[in-house]
């Protein structure tokens, strides 16, 4: 026993003596868990739903603010209308508004046309911002539709002399549709996703002191008088393992002190810890020693303090990349 706590010791004397990688093992990942789940905050909201702007450009004021009061709602706000097309193209390569839907001067007159297959349906322009998600514009395209097809039936309906108003026609109009879900999401919030994702990658950076001073120990010679000594590899193996699971323990607690305290006082959301700490501590060790296994293998094949950071760094961050 006493041979193991000097081999401890040997470990943690090396350990402080290197303070500014002590501060990188728990600086940086409490650094990416602040910053990642403020910025990813609205990404993992389940589909907040944002308002989208758009406008709509027409030779009659009077019939753009019409179909801009009928497109308006479901997370589409009519924007101020553009004095013409070529200023509706600038704001959208702006980004505002995202959407202008350009009505042609024979609009209403192409809408009377008969539904016979010959005649030329309205045509009409939506300049759209490239940014914009796909779901989005596809949502506004079928809104546009739907509310020129309820025009149209109006506008036939009328010059057949048969009374119709075009808002009754519209598609919100046709039946009531109520959307029931099933379950329940086990979407994450950010910070659930973050702190146990950058907690894990932080653990794993150990192997840039595991393999550091394994690789000084044996070009030194420390490790070959320890052998020497007939000290067994059982015990040359925990004297390793100890000291750095402390370390990433002491990761662990101070990552889900971030998640808890400093994330909250950002602006973000506090991290929910689980009720079972026992599984939390289970699961917490078993990643310790996944990383302390990784530094060790690293160590033995690294020959120089040059190969043993280039492995480690650029192996932690490929593992992360295929982990997600």
């Amino acid at each position: 026993m006493r041979r193991l706590l000097a081999l401890w010791e040997k470990e943690t004397l090396a350990l402080s003596r290197d303070v500014l990688g002590l501060a990188v093992l728990f600086l940086m990942p409490a650094a990416f868990i602040v910053v990642m789940s403020l910025a990813l905050s609205d990404v993992f909201k389940g589909g907040a739903a944002r308002l989208t702007e758009f406008a709509v450009v027409a030779a009659e004021a009077k019939l753009a603010d019409r179909l801009a009061r009928k497109l308006s709602g479901d997370g589409f706000r009519a924007a101020p209308a553009p004095a013409d097309e070529a200023a509706a193209r600038d704001g959208v390569r702006r980004g505002t508004p995202s959407l202008v839907l350009v009505v042609p001067r024979d609009f209403e007159r192409a809408l009377v046309a008969p539904l016979d297959g010959k005649s030329t349906p309205p045509e009409l322009t939506l300049l759209a911002d490239p940014a914009l998600p796909p779901a989005q514009l596809l949502a506004f395209r079928q809104r546009v539709l739907g509310v020129t097809l309820g025009l149209r039936v109006s506008a036939l309906m009328q010059r057949a002399g048969i009374a119709a108003d075009a808002d009754a026609l519209e598609l919100k109009h046709a039946a009531t549709l109520n959307i029931e879900t099933i379950g329940k999401t086990a979407r994450p919030s950010s910070v659930q996703q973050n702190v146990p994702a950058w907690l894990i990658f932080g653990m794993f950076f150990v192997v840039m002191p595991i393999s550091s001073l394994f690789v000084v120990e044996r070009r030194e010679g420390t490790l070959a008088r320890l052998v020497s000594l007939r000290v067994p590899f059982s015990m040359l193996l925990l004297g390793k393992v100890g000291p750095y699971l402390v370390v990433n323990l002491a990761q662990a607690a101070l990552m889900l002190l971030a998640g808890r305290t400093l994330v909250p006082w950002f602006g973000g959301e506090t991290l929910a810890l689980p009720a079972r700490w026992d599984l939390l501590a289970a699961v917490t060790a078993c990643t310790s020693f996944a990383a302390i296994g990784w530094g060790l293998f690293v160590a033995v094949c690294s020959r120089t303090l040059e190969q043993a950071t280039v492995i480690g760094g650029v192996g932690n961050i490929l593992a992360a990349a295929v982990g997600g």
